[in-house]
């Protein structure tokens, strides 16, 4: 799957000739509020730099210049009640990094933690709907989702199964039933293991699956499926614990205060 700025948009940025002083290519301008290529990297992730996206994004952007200017004008930036909102903002945002500085580092969370945590809570493991896990291939032409299905069905050599892979968009994930187009969820539900399923046609494309396993609504989940749940689980667990013993210690360390009547 490919990650990375389309042609297209490799193209209209390469085309841009206005230029910041240092040299940035500028992607739009509102006034004296400026978006250039070095701004827009710290503002949008990677991942989200694909064409529509990226044209969205500075369609927005030049939007809020323009609420930003307006507001301006109109003195809003004077406003006590917003000087307090962004001062309480800002202070959450570091109390937040601090937190996670802190409560991030000299935690484990060992499989043994994992396998009791799974051994002792048996029912929050409990499937409530029928799943699949899948491969879930996806394509916008009709031509591509057969040469799909048809390599699948053959069941070539790993090394053209890998190609297959590298080549589309897929997706290994488990899809619940009830939680998918009807078209879809009736394709893969109605299958058995091992199943290729499609091409299906949606409204933005095709869809072909490769069913590898289905399991059972009422049937318990593996531990290696919710492996990686759980950690993230205890690890929260340990981190508010954490927290709490900082706050502890913090306070201890520091002159505070509570009017008496507000305890």
């Amino acid at each position: 799957m490919k990650n990375t700025l389309t042609i297209g948009v490799c193209c209209f940025l390469a085309s841009c000739s206005v230029r910041e002083k240092d040299n940035s290519v500028v992607l739009a301008r509102v006034n004296d509020q400026v978006l250039t290529v070095s701004k827009l990297e710290k503002l949008l992730p990677p991942k989200n730099r694909i064409d529509e996206q990226l044209k969205k994004f500075i369609r927005d952007w030049v939007d809020n210049a323009l609420y930003y200017d307006a507001a301006l004008e109109d003195g809003l930036h004077r406003d006590s009640r917003l000087s307090n909102e962004r001062d309480r903002y800002y202070k959450k945002i570091v109390i937040g990094s601090y937190l996670q500085t802190k409560t991030s580092s000299g935690i484990t969370v060992s499989n043994s933690d994992i396998r009791v945590y799974y051994d002792e809570n048996p029912s929050a493991f409990v499937r409530q709907s029928d799943e699949a896990y899948v491969y879930h291939f996806f394509t916008t032409k009709h031509s591509d989702a057969r040469l799909i299905r048809s390599k699948l069905l053959k069941k070539q050599t790993v090394d053209s199964e890998s190609e297959l892979f590298e080549s589309f968009d897929v997706e290994k994930k488990t899809v619940t039933k009830g939680f998918l187009l009807k078209k879809l969820d009736i394709a893969i539900f109605k299958n058995k293991r091992g199943a290729i399923v499609g091409p299906v046609r949606t409204s933005n494309g095709y869809h072909v699956f490769e069913i590898l396993e289905k399991h059972k609504k009422g049937s318990k989940m593996g531990l290696e499926e919710v492996y990686d749940k759980i950690y993230q689980r205890l690890l929260k667990q340990k981190q508010v614990v954490l927290a709490a013993d900082l706050l502890d210690s913090l306070k201890e360390k520091s002159n505070v205060f509570i009017n008496s009547n507000y305890q």
